[in-house]
């Protein structure tokens, strides 16, 4: 089993078939994507298949530089984040909430950064997205 729920190479999914998965959390997906395509520039988005393991995931950049992973599940969907130091140093000051930031300061570091996941299941989780993405953007 794959961590996206569209775990097979041979099916590229598809924004109907995205519905089907998320459900009314679909909203949430669009919500996401509008507020990159609305507040950042060059955005592009695409899926790409990593393996069995992982799925399709649908990545968002802006120009070269990839802002967000979105990941499908079944009834919600996950986001990752790769941040470096400098924009783990700007959440240590940022109003997010605890339980993000310990998610962030507990991630193992490497050498591009510090990868981690948070679920995104109402509007409460966009807010936090839409800041994270902010922090990503300006670091």
């Amino acid at each position: 089993m794959s961590l996206s729920v569209f775990e097979y190479k041979e099916v590229i999914p598809d924004d109907n078939a995205l519905a089907d998965v998320l459900g009314p959390r679909k909203e949430l997906w669009d919500l996401v994507k509008e507020h990159i395509r609305s507040n950042y520039k060059d955005v592009s988005g695409e899926w790409k298949y990593y393996s069995r393991s992982a799925g399709w995931t649908f990545i968002v950049k802006s120009g070269k530089r990839t802002l967000i992973y979105l990941i499908p599940m079944k009834g919600y969907f996950k986001t990752n984040f790769v941040f470096g130091d400098a924009a783990v140093n700007a959440v240590l000051t940022s109003d997010l909430p605890a339980a993000v930031i310990k998610i962030i300061t507990d991630a193992r570091p490497y050498i591009e950064g510090r990868s981690f996941m948070t679920d995104v299941k109402n509007s409460e989780d966009v807010g936090t997205i839409v800041k994270l993405i902010g922090i990503k953007a300006e670091n």
